[in-house]
């Protein structure tokens, strides 16, 4: 049987502003029955208009973040005389987050409508969870924890959802997540230090010590985060998502000792590090 895949990118305007500028959804149906995936038209369209028209809060109506949704559906499931769907979903910003749920089941049918609101839905309510999730951890990036607000509004709305008698289960996983993302709090600083750090080598004029204090205050962070939680998944997101910016600024600021400490905090990019002190022993 052919694998069904069917991608739909919506890109707004530049001059238009809004929490997600360009949405992506990718979706695997082979392992559905005709009539199954036929009922699912339409649900592309759904989530992307999920998130491109609805009424986010102005105050971060300027995020301009990418999203990418995949889903691989498993299975279906007939509740009275509803169809719930089961699927494996991946939301990503492309860079460094990404959020993997196994058990996602939501009901729909063609001409359903996936709208934000006060009333829990599980489609919609799991995709505004994630959006929650999302613009948290973008928010960290600007201000030290300036992100909680949201990760506490994914936290309340899974406790609602852990409630409903059909999909609870899976919300009682979203709300441990939520939870542990928000309590993260070395990891959540340290990205703010890094944008910090990155903002100050942006400067026209330079200020190497401020640049060293700056990239010092993300390096204990990070080391913090690793001695406490080991080689933690949202950790090493980020890191590896930002290795070549970390190794660069490390090195630009002569802080050669903290860049070989970070292969072993991120062995991912241990490569891209190693590239870098080796730049510096050829100089010598």
């Amino acid at each position: 049987m052919q694998k069904t895949i069917i991608t739909i990118l919506v890109v707004l305007a530049s001059s238009l502003h809004g929490q997600f500028a360009e949405v992506a959804v990718r979706t695997d149906v082979e392992r559905l029955k005709e009539r199954e995936r036929q009922d699912l038209q339409g649900l592309e369209e759904a989530i992307q208009q999920f998130y491109i028209s609805s009424p986010w809060e102005q105050a971060i109506d300027d995020l301009e973040m990418y999203l990418d949704v995949q889903l691989v559906f498993q299975s279906t499931l007939a509740v009275g005389n509803e169809m719930y769907y089961q699927a494996q979903i991946l939301f990503s910003n492309r860079q460094d987050q990404r959020y993997f749920i196994r058990d996602a089941t939501f009901p729909f049918s063609p001409g359903r409508s996936v709208n934000l609101s006060s009333a829990f839905d599980p489609l919609a309510s799991l995709l505004e969870f994630f959006a929650y999730l999302l613009i948290a951890g973008e928010l960290d990036t600007y201000e030290i924890l300036a992100g909680s607000p949201y990760y506490t509004k994914a936290s309340s709305l899974a406790v609602i959802g852990k409630n409903d008698p059909y999909v609870g289960r899976g919300w009682t996983d979203r709300l441990r997540m939520a939870e542990r993302l928000a309590a993260n709090q070395e990891l959540r600083r340290g990205k703010a230090y890094f944008y910090r750090a990155f903002d100050i080598l942006a400067d026209e004029k330079l200020d190497l010590e401020e640049l060293r204090k700056t990239l010092d205050q993300f390096y204990k962070s990070i080391q913090t985060v690793i001695k406490r939680e080991g080689q933690e998944r949202q950790t090493s997101i980020f890191l590896s998502g930002h290795a070549e910016e970390i190794a660069e600024m490390l090195a630009l600021a002569g802080m050669w000792t903290e860049l070989a400490d970070m292969k072993l905090l991120n062995p991912d990019g241990e490569r891209i590090y190693q590239n870098y002190l080796e730049g510096k022993n050829r100089e010598q």
